[in-house]
């Protein structure tokens, strides 16, 4: 089985796209009115697949393309770190790579409302690195870990990914209540998930629903 490639794009994978959608339509359904900011859209193919039944759509890209969306075309960081990200309820993360440093500016710029849920969708395509050990900054905040290399941790990826999420949730004062996650098979280590996140004022209750719930599903990409 070879290495992933990290600069090759792997969103064209019918069995990844699928699972993409399958995932996005569970989060359109946990949430209402939706309101998205995609933050990795490309050519708008999960836009004509799920997110235009959304209440509002605001797309990203350092590509412009022509068609009907709404959309910034810039660095998706600086756009982040920029707007009002209280008007969006769902953000898609669907990297090429890493999406937590991108999380980690939402969870920053992006208060909660007492009881308020809000969901993610993440693309995270860090096996590569995982395989040779090394950790990002981003994943190592978020997953309260030591970044550099460290052995063993390509037999961790999915634990540095649950603690990932807990991290998040615990960012931004709330808890991990649904998780949709979906794995890839073919040598690229992707996991694709959706979580929804539900606020939470008491620290206790934040910890008490620290442990990742199960994925309600979950598939192999072959």
């Amino acid at each position: 089985m070879k290495d992933h490639d990290p600069t090759k794009k792997t969103d064209n994978h019918p069995a990844a796209r699928a699972a993409k959608i399958e995932i996005r339509r569970h989060l359109l359904q946990a949430i209402s009115p939706a309101r998205v900011f995609d933050a990795f859209a490309g050519a708008g193919q999960l836009h004509d697949a799920v997110w235009h039944g959304a209440a509002e759509y605001v797309g990203c890209d350092e590509k412009w393309f022509r068609d009907q969306r709404t959309m910034f075309v810039a660095d998706n960081r600086r756009v982040l770190r920029a707007i009002d990200l209280t008007r969006f309820n769902i953000f898609d993360l669907d990297a090429y790579g890493s999406p937590w440093e991108q999380a980690l500016i939402i969870a920053a710029r992006r208060p909660l409302q007492p009881q308020e849920r809000i969901a993610f969708a993440i693309t995270e395509g860090l096996g590569f690195q995982y395989k040779h050990n090394a950790m990002t900054a981003p994943v190592a905040l978020l997953a309260r870990l030591k970044p550099g290399v460290q052995v063993g941790l390509n037999r961790r990826e999915d634990t540095i990914i649950d603690r990932c999420l807990i991290g998040l949730a615990q960012r931004m004062g709330a808890k991990l209540v649904r998780q949709w996650r979906a794995e890839g098979r073919t040598g690229a280590s992707v996991r694709y998930l959706g979580i929804v996140l539900e606020q939470v004022n008491d620290a206790a209750e934040r910890a008490a629903g620290s442990d990742s719930p199960a994925a309600d599903t979950a598939a192999n990409l072959s």
